[in-house]
């Protein structure tokens, strides 16, 4: 495999006689999301999961890359890539500034874990950032996304169903089994699927996240149109299920982005579709929607809501011990307290400069499908009417569902501590990588000024 630069796409890990990064990142979405979480080297604790050790592979490879490469740079800015490497730098300082001082035994060793898992997020988000090669194999990955979560949101209805886990069966040689004593947890009567998820929290997170690709996925023609609109069907019954605010909100967050870029009929249209699904939960699961609109109703009686708020001035406490880079990545433990809260979990170990530093990113990858799909956009209008192809118009909306995925995903940080549940983070992070590989793939290379210019 070589780098190859393209004309308009720049560099990407191009297929030649063997894998390119799709096929590379389509191997961590199935590791992520077809083995179950708390399965992992037990040697290496939190840091031994198959997807975090492929990350940090992903993260090898990148690199190696990156220092072999003769090609000639594109000259452009790349955002995503930039505040990737900003917000290593950073976390570097932190672990530095964290091991100067005294730590106990075991937070010393959370913040090894702590630096792992963020080395193996790296290289997901550069490898997607820098390596996606063309706008179909672009595409190629949201959809395998998308079906990815489908298949995990259909093992959550056989869940629910039958109140069986199912994943606790399975074993794989060389991992523990992380699953004993693993049971569904239930919420006013009802059984909560997790998938292969850690909780039902990060179950109903991360399908809110992949729900706007989904829609997508389910809209635009296709040869397995109908299996795209099942997999959709079973994702909407499944966040339904999971029972949790955050997975609600998430889904909110992510279904107003995609939105506006819509008419006024296809609005109208989802309100349609979102009323029948709303008909049909009342009808065939007696409780559920009144349940659910309890979880916001009575939200001030809520324990969960009260640990959220009243986790503020423990948090002021140990922000002010460190405020510019606080106490290490991963340190803040369970025994402290549980935030509920990725950004403040984050100011508190990583202090304020790490803070800035996750927000840049995120920023980062907004701004980068934002500008993929102007520039789409654009192209697609500057064309005559008759010549504007139908796969140009799909790649605008991919660019609005990629814009509102992340969006989801920046939203749903706030509602729980999404660092400590590698599906939602490596998701996210991968999210964030393939907005940047799309901005990449649609700006025009910058000229070189060691090139004459032609007048």
């Amino acid at each position: 495999m070589t780098l190859a630069v393209q004309e308009r796409t720049g560099t990407g890990i191009a297929r030649k006689g063997g894998v390119d990064a799709a096929a590379l990142l389509t191997a961590y979405v199935c590791l992520l999301w077809f083995i179950p979480s708390p399965m992992v080297v037990s040697a290496l604790g939190s840091a031994g999961s198959p997807a975090t050790l492929f990350g940090i592979g992903l993260f090898l490879y990148w690199a190696w890359h990156t220092v072999r490469r003769t090609e000639r740079s594109d000259r452009r800015f790349r955002p995503v890539r930039a505040a990737m490497m900003v917000l290593l730098v950073v976390m570097l300082m932190v672990y530095a500034h964290a091991m100067a001082g005294p730590l106990p035994g075991d937070e010393i060793s959370t913040a090894d874990s702590g630096m792992l898992r963020l080395i193996s997020l790296a290289g997901v988000v550069l490898l997607a950032c820098d390596g996606v090669s063309d706008m179909d194999r672009l595409v190629t990955i949201l959809r395998r996304l998308a079906l990815a979560a489908g298949l995990v949101a259909l093992l959550g209805l056989a869940q629910y169903a039958t109140g069986e886990l199912f994943v606790d069966r399975i074993r794989v040689p060389g991992l523990t089994a992380g699953t004993e004593g693993w049971t569904l947890s239930t919420r006013s009567g009802f059984s909560r699927p997790s998938g292969t998820s850690m909780s039902p929290i990060e179950y109903g997170v991360v399908l809110g996240m992949m729900l706007p690709l989904a829609i997508v996925c389910a809209s635009v023609p296709s040869r397995y149109r109908w299996l795209s609109r099942a997999m959709l069907v079973a994702m909407i019954a499944s966040i339904f299920f999971s029972m949790s605010r955050s997975a609600y909100l998430c889904s909110l967050a992510g279904m107003f982005v995609l939105a506006l870029s819509w008419d006024l009929r296809t609005r109208l249209r989802a309100l349609g579709v979102f009323a029948v699904v709303s008909v049909v939960m009342y009808v065939a699961v007696p409780g559920l929607l009144g349940s659910i609109r309890g979880l916001f109703s009575n939200a001030d009686q809520d324990p969960s809501i009260a640990s959220r708020t009243g986790s503020y001035d423990i948090a002021g406490e140990f922000i002010s011990g460190s405020p510019v880079v606080g106490k290490g990545f991963g340190t803040f433990l369970p025994k402290y307290w549980i935030l509920d809260n990725a950004y403040l979990g984050m100011t508190i170990e990583a202090g304020f400069l790490g803070l800035l530093a996750l927000l840049t990113l995120i920023v980062s990858g907004l701004v980068s499908a934002r500008s993929a799909r102007r520039a789409l956009q654009a192209e697609r209008d500057a064309r005559p009417v008759d010549a504007a192809d139908a796969g140009n118009a799909h790649h605008v909306q991919f660019a609005q569902a990629l814009l509102a995925s992340v969006a989801a995903g920046a939203g749903g940080l706030a509602f729980f501590d999404a660092f400590a549940f590698p599906q939602t983070a490596g998701c996210f992070f991968l999210l964030i990588g393939l907005a940047g590989a799309m901005r990449r793939l649609t700006q025009t290379p910058a000229p070189d000024p060691r090139r004459p210019v032609r007048s």
